[in-house]
């Protein structure tokens, strides 16, 4: 197998995971790219967004409104103006999941009409209902598990756009050093030299402990942008998410 050995800033991820975020103003918050399966989307930091269809882009700009959800906590919440007026007649808006960081959701006429991710990849826990995987196959399967009588998750990983040099890795050794830094040791347990948007990677995992043990990396075709992600858990639903790790050094 092949070691690696990684070291993630991730100390002030961890404790910021459990709790909203919001970035003091402007739109440096959402600025970058989103990813749906279908289509992406294009935000400035000066609120301007370009959403490409299908049949189409469509280009507008944005104002922040901040609101107050049900728990009263505070979120900021997008309105989308679009350029072209006959583009015009709906209510449209883009509201970050506080809850969840890199998560984007678009909304029609107050529907949530999609689910956008910043990165090309997401990660769902399908352990509660796997018949459901059915209805995703072809994927790829891996398992972690060494001990049957162990509590397993079962994570599905969704490519949003082709990647390479994709490979799951399970961590160990995790410490965390004077600055508050995390590192760890890493065996990759599977590797794909190339695979397509859409293609997905079931892995039956074994989380052991407080810190994150399972992860995945891969370089984005598109950007040629390397990707390293630990697989971390919600404080506030127990709901997968991927928490960014700088690249690994070798």
């Amino acid at each position: 197998m092949k070691r690696m050995k990684v070291f993630a800033a991730v100390l002030l991820a961890l404790c910021l995971a459990a709790a909203p975020v919001l970035a003091e103003g402007g739109f440096s918050d959402i600025a970058g790219v989103w990813y749906t399966e279908e289509f992406s989307m294009e935000v400035t930091e000066t609120g301007r967004y370009i959403l490409e269809y299908n049949d189409g882009d469509q280009t507008g700009t944005l104002k922040r409104e901040m609101r107050t959800n049900e728990e009263g906590d505070e979120y900021a919440a997008y309105i989308m103006t679009p350029n072209d007026p006959e583009e015009a007649g709906e209510n449209l808006e883009l509201v970050p999941d506080i809850y969840h960081p890199g998560k984007l959701t678009y909304f029609r006429n107050e529907n949530p009409h999609e689910q956008f991710y910043n990165v090309p990849i997401y990660v769902m826990d399908m352990s509660e209902d796997e018949e459901e995987l059915e209805c995703y196959e072809p994927y790829y399967t891996i398992s972690t598990v060494e001990d049957e009588d162990e509590p397993a998750v079962t994570v599905m990983f969704t490519f949003l756009r082709p990647v390479r040099d994709v490979g799951v890795m399970v961590m160990f050794d995790q410490e965390f050093d004077e600055e508050g830094n995390m590192g760890y040791n890493a065996d990759c347990v599977e590797w794909w030299e190339t695979l397509d948007s859409q293609e997905r990677i079931v892995v039956t995992h074994v989380f052991q402990g407080d810190l994150p043990d399972l992860g995945i990396s891969f370089i984005g075709v598109e950007d040629e942008t390397q990707y390293d992600f630990a697989v971390d858990m919600s404080g506030y639903d127990g709901e997968l998410y991927l928490m960014r790790l700088p690249q690994s050094n070798g």
